[in-house]
Parts: structure tokens; sequence; C-alpha cells
């Protein structure tokens, strides 16, 4: 029996495969962040992958492979090996076409052209000035490809560092506004260039309130020469069949809808887009990377490449040290909550120091918790950045302009004794700590990690405060020292579930 039957029946039954117009499929991957194996919950895992796109390009003429960043950070594959695995595995599974993701950056920009260096795969970007970078000549501004007698011109454009890569880390990277820039060079690709479709691959986010760093919907807004997106950094899962999906189409500057397209994270989905080469008209799925893709066995080298890195990082993920009495997603209230209350106790206990409050990102934790078991291995996927816990002094206006920015992306992770209203523009309606409202004129002394009191997340109006204390370990190191001490008991995430920054409209 052909190993790909099912598969390509999976194929057929989604409406892939056209007998009777010629089509260009795009089959697309975001925030894929280092997840090699299947999630805990069955879904993804790389040989999945490469078996889902294998039997793609079975039975189409056209396809074209395409990844919008953030494909380290987030896995032991990434903390242990530092892009060894993750990076290869872009020209293994034969992608085209691949963008630069914030997460790249994470161990510096050096290391990121080093690991780079002998990729075949088309890396673009439009709007980074590299050339003061060891980046520099890796990267175009885009490429024009031909399908069916149509071209079709692809551009790369990334988000604004500041506040979300550390400045160290980018050190010599130029960037130039990706709402200009987008927007200038799909328009000389079309005058210019006179190519008939422009597709942005992007690692902006799918919508966002921050003017310095607009995401793919003010992108596509402001312009009328972008034809389709295919987006990342958001994790947003945008699936036409699902009801309370974003949407996948947004209006451009002379109201034509423009397909908005991007697949979550953690490579659970592959994003599966068809244009008709006649029309030029656009279809989009998701399809999960679940078990019907059954790659393992059928892609010997593959295996042999992994199998050295997979070892070390199994023997981590099966060393069990507690227990979770349900599962807690890594977004959710109560794993926020525990965290923060987390990082205030061991800040307290490690420092001697009198703290008011601590605040720690949800960005910061990169997977979620289990129902049962509980390892190692987890615990430093978790929380694998670098990062360490410091103190530092703000005044209270300065606090209250780090909630409104916590505020505007939903929340974010603070201490049992802070208490913040926030209507849906983001704006504070009442903070309170300690039971007391925030007093503008007031230091408070604050908890939190490196990162942030660098001004990261956004979080600018903690920059430049001097540390008046920092831990000598990284906070992940903290994290599985506090979570062993608990022994094969159950690991209590509270002590409340309650949202601590609550939307009242």
């Amino acid at each position: 029996m052909n190993r790909f039957i099912a598969a390509l029946c999976l194929v057929a039954a989604i409406g892939i495969g056209s007998a009777c117009a010629e089509d260009l499929v795009i089959l697309t991957t975001n925030d894929t962040h280092s997840q090699i194996d299947p999630d805990f919950d069955g879904k993804g895992g790389i040989l999945r992958r490469k078996a889902l796109i294998d039997s793609v390009r079975s039975v189409e003429k056209n396809v074209l492979l395409v990844d919008a960043g953030d494909i380290v950070q987030g896995t032991l594959y990434f903390s242990l090996y530092g892009g060894a695995v993750e990076y290869p595995l872009l020209d293994s599974l034969g992608y085209d076409i691949s963008v630069l993701g914030n997460h790249e950056f994470d161990n510096g920009i050096d290391s990121l052209a080093y690991r780079q260096n002998a990729l075949k795969v088309t890396r673009l970007s439009a709007n980074y000035g590299l050339t003061e970078t060891k980046l520099n000549g890796h990267y175009l501004p885009y490429i024009i490809k031909e399908y069916g007698g149509k071209r079709f011109g692809i551009m790369g454009i990334n988000l604004n560092p500041e506040g979300m890569i550390d400045m160290a880390n980018c050190k010599g990277l130029v960037y130039n506004n990706s709402l200009r820039v987008a927007n200038e060079t799909a328009r000389y690709l079309k005058q210019i260039e006179k190519v008939d479709f422009v597709i942005m691959v992007s690692h902006v986010g799918y919508d966002s309130s921050n003017a310095d760093s607009p995401g793919d919907v003010q992108i596509v807004k402001a312009g009328n020469d972008i034809d389709l997106v295919i987006g990342g950094h958001s994790h947003t899962e945008i699936d036409p069949d699902n009801p309370i999906s974003v949407p996948w189409k947004v209006a451009n500057k002379a109201g034509r809808e423009v397909p908005v397209t991007q697949t979550g994270k953690g490579g659970k989905n592959v994003g599966c887009i068809k244009i008709d080469l006649d029309s030029l008209t656009v279809d989009y799925d998701l399809i999960p990377v679940d078990s019907r893709w059954d790659g393992k066995a059928h892609y010997p080298a593959l295996e042999r490449f992994l199998a050295p890195y997979q070892e070390p990082v199994h023997k981590l993920l099966n060393n069990i040290i507690v227990q979770s009495a349900q599962y807690y997603d890594n977004s959710s209230v109560e794993m926020q909550n525990w965290v923060a209350d987390m990082a205030f106790e061991m800040t307290v206990n490690q420092s001697g120091m009198n703290v008011d409050l601590a605040i720690m990102n949800k960005g910061g934790i990169r997977q979620s918790m289990p129902k049962g078991d509980v390892s190692e291995g987890l615990i430093g996927a978790m929380f694998p950045f670098n990062n360490k816990l410091v103190v530092i002094d703000v005044n209270g206006e300065e606090l209250l302009e780090a909630f409104e920015v916590m505020a505007k992306r939903g929340g974010d992770a603070v201490s049992s004794n802070v208490k913040v209203l926030y209507k849906k523009d983001g704006t504070v309606e009442a903070a309170t700590v300690r039971g007391m409202a925030v007093n503008r004129a007031k230091i408070y002394r604050i908890a939190t990690l490196d990162y942030l009191a660098h001004g990261g997340d956004r979080l600018t109006s903690f920059a430049n405060k001097d540390i008046l204390y920092c831990d000598s370990e990284k906070f992940g190191t903290r994290v599985l020292d506090y979570v062993r001490k608990m022994g094969l008991n159950d690991v209590v995430i509270e002590p409340s579930s309650r949202a601590r920054m609550q939307c009242i409209n």
C-alpha cells in the first residue's frame, strides 16, 4: 500500500488538486518555534509536516513552500542546540522562501548569520537594512517568480525590533517603517516590474494597535497593490471555516478585499493557498498536522539527522519531577498568575528586598502545562530564555504607562497584590497595588525580568532604570528548583484564577 494513500485522499477531499485549471499552491508555516516533535496534544511534528508537504507536491504541478518567521525558540531543541536543528530543516523540507522572525535574533545576529550561512532557501526582507551586519547579502527585498504565464512579486516585511528584540542582539540592523516600505515595494512591483500579483510574506502580526509597528491589517488598509498576505508573529489561527476566527479578507484602501493568512503556532497547521492562474482568485484552507500524516520510517535520512539531537531532549522530557492537577494553557490567567506570584516570592527570598509587586510577560511562557506528568524538560521549554529576575524602581506615572501597554495586548502577568481595570481601547480605568490606588508620584519597587526592565515587550517606561538587584541564575533555572521542591505532588497554579488585569467593557 502506498504510504501516502491516506494523505492523498485527504488532499483530494479538501480540494487542493485541480484537473481543470492550472493553479499555484502555496503551502505556508509561521511561528513553528522549534516544535520538532509532536506536541503533548498530539499535533505537529517535523516528520508529519514533511509527509504533508511531499504529498501535496506529488499531486500539484506548481507548489511554493513559504515560512513567515520564528522557526526557533520554544522547545529544548533551541535551548540546547541554538538553531543547529531548525535551520537545516528549512532546506531538508524544501522551503522556497523564508523571512525573519524576532526570535531568530535570540542568540544574536552573528549567531544567526552563522546558522544561516549555508542555507539554500531564498530569504527576504524589504524593510531591514542589514549592510552593517553579518547578514549583509543574505537577504533580498523581493523576488519575482513566474507560473502559468503570470508574474508573482514576493516581498518580505519585518516588525519594528524596538521593544521586541534586545538591541544588543540586532546591532547594526536598521528598521524602515513596515507600512511605508511594504506599500512602496508593492507599488514598484506592479508599476515598474509589471508583476500580475504581489504577495507580502510578513512577520508583523495580524493586527496591531502600535503605530510604530503596524500589523498586516494596517498595512493592507493603507495601500492598493498587495494581493495576498502570508503572515506570522501574532500566532493567529486564521481559518475561513471557523466562524469565530478573525476575518481572512481585509479591505484595502480602494475597498478591494485582500486575503490575509496565518496558521497559528507550533507547526500544528499548514496553510494551503490555491491561486487560480487564469483568474488570480484565491482559496485558502488550514490543514492540521496530525497523525494522518505519518512520516515516520519513510524518511531515514531525516531521522538519522534528528536522532543525536532527540536523545538528550527526550531524556529530559521523560524525567518526571511533579504532577499537574489539570491542563493550563500558557496564555491562561491561571498560568500568568502562578508565574507572577512565583517571581514575586523568588525575588523577595533571593534579594531580601521589600518589593511592592511583580510584573512578568505572558510571552515569556513558551509552553502550556499538561494535566499529569510534568518533566524537567517541559519546565525548561516553558521558560527557555536567558532572562534573570531583577528589581527596579519606577514612579506611579511610569507604572500606569506600563499597565496601559499590557492592557492593549489583553492583559499580562502581575502578582496577586495588583488589580487593574481597563477598557477595550487599552486605557486604564483603575489600578491598585496592595489595595491602594496607584499614586502617580510614588516610587514603586518592582520585581521583573531584565528583558522587561530594558524596555522589552514595549514597556518603554521601564527602560534605563538602575538595576537594584539582579539574580545570579536565569529565571527558568529558578522555576525548575522551585517546582522540584514540591516533590511529586500536584502543582497548584493559584492562589487566584481570577484575572488581575481585567477588561471592564
